[in-house]
């Protein structure tokens, strides 16, 4: 059935004019009535009885017309509920973010979002850097903020911002020896994780190798294992700020100069984003540093 001619048929019969359809559809009432003529030969079905200029459906004609008005009804209520999308007037995100980014980073983002554009679900997807890759990778996240550089040539790697690590123990002194550094039980954050890999670069910068580590699913472990002497770590500062304004732990220089780590935001090059993952990479704004 062709719908571009029904479409015609279901305007003639609401207006019961072939002219006012026509006003309506911007078209010649000759156009309306060859329509209609031609979906009546399509269907090889009398749709309308007519008498002179007047017209009105059969039994057929009139389940046709209910038909295409509930069809065409449909049609106009999906373009509604479309451009209600694309204006962000509803719609749903799903960020995907390391831990600490989840934690600690995103608040001011999703407030200006959700204040900008109520009408969108948004939701957050926490784990480590290895994993939100691979819901991004699994198209199971619209935007993906993480605390590692990932390698993989199926992602578009850009740095977002800077956040700085610190070391922490119990109670040490500043300008421990790399020995007694060496002797200490090292708290690290789990295999996959961007604190991990971080943390294992900056010991190897110093040419440190802990004979003794453990490991712990999340920074807020580490520092509450540090406050308990089980030995020390090194965490996002943002992480550890409470306890160390309490002085359950206690920060120490390791090495010279401020410890630092970029947090990235990654893309698939060959996905479209939806325009509420545009809207929010847009808020997440150029890097910071």
């Amino acid at each position: 059935m062709n719908l571009h001619l029904l479409k015609i048929y279901v305007y003639a019969v609401e207006e019961n004019s072939f002219t006012k359809a026509a006003e309506q559809l911007g078209i010649s009432q000759p156009a309306v009535s060859k329509a209609v003529r031609e979906l009546e030969a399509q269907l090889d079905t009398l749709l309308l009885e007519r008498q002179g200029k007047y017209f009105k459906p059969n039994e057929a004609g009139q389940v046709l017309f209910d038909y295409g008005k509930s069809l065409f009804a449909m049609e106009r209520e999906a373009s509604e509920v479309l451009r209600a999308f694309k204006n962000l007037e509803r719609g749903r995100l799903i960020v995907g973010a390391s831990t600490t980014i989840a934690s600690y980073w995103l608040a001011p983002y999703l407030k200006k979002f959700s204040d900008k554009h109520p009408g969108v679900d948004v939701q957050i997807v926490g784990a480590n850097t290895e994993n939100v890759a691979q819901l991004l990778l699994d198209c199971k996240v619209d935007v993906a903020l993480v605390e590692g550089e990932v390698v993989d040539e199926r992602i578009e790697t850009r740095l977002w911002r800077t956040e700085e690590m610190v070391a922490i123990a119990p109670s040490f002194e500043n300008g421990a020896r790399k020995r007694e550094l060496e002797q200490q039980v090292w708290i690290l954050r789990e295999q996959g994780s961007g604190s991990r890999n971080v943390a294992e670069q900056l010991l190897q910068n110093m040419g440190i190798q802990a004979q003794r580590t453990l490991e712990m699913n999340s920074n807020e472990a580490i520092i509450q294992a540090v406050a308990a002497g089980c030995g020390v770590g090194i965490v996002p500062k943002i992480t550890a700020r409470d306890q160390l304004a309490l002085r359950r732990v206690k920060r120490f220089a390791l090495g010279s100069g401020k410890m630092e780590r970029p947090l990235f935001r990654l893309r698939l090059p060959h996905r479209p984003l939806s325009n509420a993952a545009l809207a929010f990479e847009a808020l997440l704004g150029a890097p910071k540093h």
